[in-house]
């Protein structure tokens, strides 16, 4: 199997967070050091930057996060035990190599991108993670997502909204993301309340939630990602529970 050298990155100062992430400087919170990966060559642009728990080996909540996050990030690529770095080399082998033979004849260089950034919210009470992604294996444009995990740093917990599409409030909370969907991209592809999609991806803010769709998921690829902004509010008056505020 072919190598190519990884450039690696690590910050002595616990708590500095590089690709803009933020951290808050405290022994009771999760403190971060970047694993920053680059690799170059004729086949292949990979640059990862990956955000871990320099401190998990502390708290055993900071090492379920860190495990949650390892397997969210590194999906179809994990080892055991758990190894970034190997991780990391196994996803630049699998780029490398899958098609290597065409290459030369039609395709041009295969993109990924990860970066990754951390946030606290709700008086530090909530760690959430923002990977943003981009990958090109062919074709006429370069597929990318935005991705939001939220953990309770009391338990460890991943927040899991699709209840808010459930239930006797279901059917409210679509009818406000359909209006908040139509005000900011009125040119969509949902032609009813009905059609609107649960959002796998979902930031908690100091206000209430993002709702995060992918391309494809409510609007064309032109439309890029689509971002909602949902106030705690307006959560509240569909009669969904606001697990996040009762938990703080």
């Amino acid at each position: 199997m072919r190598r190519y050298y990884i450039c690696v990155m690590v910050l002595t100062l616990l708590g500095a967070v590089a690709c803009g992430g933020n951290n808050a400087k405290s022994d009771e919170l999760p403190q971060f050091v970047p694993f920053d990966i680059t690799v170059e060559n004729e086949m292949l642009d990979l640059h990862i930057c990956y955000q871990r728990i320099a401190n998990a080996d502390k708290d055993p909540i900071f090492a379920s996060i860190e495990a949650q996050n390892y397997a969210n990030s590194f999906d179809g690529y994990t080892v055991e035990p758990m190894s970034v770095e190997a991780s990391a080399q196994l996803l630049a082998d699998d780029y490398t190599e899958e098609d290597a033979e065409l290459h030369d004849i039609i395709l041009p260089r295969y993109k990924y991108v990860m970066d990754q950034e951390v946030h606290f919210e709700r008086n530090r009470s909530i760690l959430c993670y923002e990977t943003y992604i981009e990958i090109y294996t062919g074709g006429p444009h370069e597929g990318h997502s935005l991705w939001y995990e939220c953990f309770d740093l009391a338990t460890g917990q991943l927040y899991d909204f699709d209840y808010l599409f459930e239930g006797e409030w279901g059917d409210a909370i679509r009818r406000l993301i359909y209006a908040k969907l139509n005000d900011v991209e009125p040119d969509n592809l949902i032609e009813n309340v009905d059609m609107i999609p649960i959002a796998d991806s979902v930031l908690i803010t100091s206000r209430g939630l993002t709702l995060v769709y992918q391309p494809y998921a409510v609007a064309s690829f032109a439309q890029g990602i689509i971002s909602l902004d949902l106030s705690d509010e307006e959560i509240a008056t569909t009669g969904a529970p606001l697990v996040w505020v009762d938990e703080e």
